[in-house]
């Protein structure tokens, strides 16, 4: 998929700090995801401060083009593109849960 630049990096970021979580590792990456969502956690153990930026980095070119793509199909720059999407009850990792 082609996207604007602009409107794919904070639609990445917008999904990271409001819909990342256990539950979206499962959507994004399937039966991998207890992998990824490890690193996640490890990527956190610094602080949530950064920890997108530190997850993204650990990720092969595939594993960071499907995440950006699940962002970018949930978050249009800022907004919602589907408005429907439940991301309240969701589980964060063990270490942003103490905060």
């Amino acid at each position: 998929m082609k996207y604007q630049a602009e409107n794919t990096v904070s639609s990445f970021f917008y999904y990271m700090w409001n819909a990342w979580s256990e539950e979206e590792c499962k959507t994004v990456y399937g039966g991998m995801y207890p992998h990824f969502w490890e690193k996640w956690c490890v990527a956190t153990d610094k602080g949530t401060f950064g920890a997108a930026e530190r997850f993204y980095l650990e990720l092969s070119e595939d594993n960071r083009r499907i995440l950006v793509e699940r962002a970018v199909s949930i978050y249009d720059g800022r907004g919602l593109r589907n408005r429907n999407r439940n991301i309240k009850n969701q589980t964060a990792c063990r270490e942003t849960l103490s905060v």
